[in-house]
């Protein structure tokens, strides 16, 4: 048997407080989670040991049924989801809030001037999330979507050489092709690169694991940086839930995006 989680919601809006408490006690051997739901419903979660997903959400739906019947409710079910414990983790310790980019770090992102950026927005070529009074926010991922075509619409084009060491380019290589091709073995310039990536989060967005016997590695990776084709950042503390709190985060950059299309391309070539 496995444990899984069963979240459920019943179209019963505006139901006391004391009541969720009753309901809390009535389910509390299957550690409940209860309340409403951000539509008003009455939702709950509970923990089950059961076989299958399906026999989770049927013996789930019973214990809800006769909690609910044992506290006065009778409501109807609108839905249920059922997930592993693991899969409820791993949910759980992504960040609430999505990665969101003001006008510098969408400027970071896409590789250009700020101005470039306001530019854009007057355009209507990139849509805002929300408009402060400080300025437009964006959905980071909109901003790498909007590099990614913007980079397509580019290849052809000349790329200035960075002077970059066998090492720094291997990194740059494995950063641009780790979450399209994971088991892509990159050269032999990079010691350890079954560990660097730890977790692809999104496209062009990783979770980098460099310790003691990554050395190299880490200076590469500062030089990409200084040339902004990467941007770095510490783990938020939802991120160092899992695995190693001393990871970083690595966003591959419009400019990096270009410069590793056209390192490929030269390679083919040769």
């Amino acid at each position: 048997m496995a444990a899984w989680s069963a979240y459920a919601e019943y179209n019963a809006t505006d139901t006391p407080p004391e009541l969720y408490s009753e309901l809390f006690d009535a389910l509390i051997e299957h550690s409940p989670g209860v309340g409403p739901s951000p539509s008003g419903n009455l939702s709950l979660r509970l923990m089950i040991q059961a076989d299958s997903a399906l026999e989770a959400a049927s013996e789930a739906a019973a214990l809800a049924d006769t909690a609910l019947r044992t506290i006065g409710l009778s409501p109807t079910l609108v839905g249920i989801e059922v997930v592993t414990e693991a899969e409820l983790d791993r949910r759980q310790a992504e960040p609430c809030i999505p990665e969101l980019a003001g006008i510098a770090e969408a400027a970071d992102i896409l590789g250009v001037h700020k101005q470039q950026v306001d530019r854009l927005v007057s355009r209507g070529d990139l849509q805002a999330a929300q408009t402060l009074a400080a300025g437009p926010i964006f959905a980071a991922d909109t901003i790498r979507g909007f590099a990614e075509k913007r980079q397509s619409r580019r290849i052809g084009r000349p790329v200035a050489d960075l002077g970059l060491s066998p090492i720094e380019r291997d990194l740059l290589n494995l950063l641009a092709t780790a979450s399209k091709e994971p088991k892509r073995s990159a050269a032999s310039h990079l010691p350890n690169t079954d560990q660097i990536i730890a977790e692809v989060y999104s496209d062009s967005r990783l979770r980098v694991h460099l310790d003691t016997d990554t050395g190299p590695v880490t200076d590469a990776l500062a030089t990409l940086s200084q040339h902004k084709l990467v941007r770095t950042r510490k783990l938020t503390l939802a991120e160092k839930t899992t695995g190693d709190p001393s990871d970083s985060v690595v966003t591959l950059l419009a400019k990096g995006l270009r410069h590793a299309s056209a390192q490929s391309a030269r390679e083919t070539e040769s």
